[in-house]
């Protein structure tokens, strides 16, 4: 007789796509420049200058992507576009049809 062991393991869902940390600001209003910091922003293995992605504000419509300025596999300077919805929000980041966790923000009037 078999004995069939089935492991599940709660919470550890890394798929090794990107990872967002942080926003620095937390709330910024529009036109305002912040600071997203993460992991594998720029895909695994990281290759920044071909990786095909966007930054998204918001997971329901109306969504809007976000001016990038500066970007690397650990960070990223965007600029909060001014047609963005005023209000709590997520940020999500995706990268090579892979998305990130959403990261709670705030769009300030």
């Amino acid at each position: 007789m078999r004995a069939l062991i089935l492991l599940v393991v709660v919470g550890c869902t890394d798929d090794r796509g990107p990872r967002l940390e942080s926003a620095t600001p937390a709330a910024a209003p529009r036109g305002a420049r912040v600071m997203l910091v993460g992991v594998r922003l720029c895909g695994e293995p990281p290759k920044c200058e071909t990786a095909a992605g966007a930054i998204q504000i918001g997971l329901s419509p109306p969504t809007t992507l976000a001016a990038v300025i500066e970007y690397e596999d650990g960070a990223a300077l965007i600029e909060i576009p001014m047609v963005t919805e005023v209000g709590s929000t997520e940020i999500v980041v995706t990268v090579n049809e892979r998305s990130s966790n959403a990261l709670a923000f705030e769009v300030l009037p």
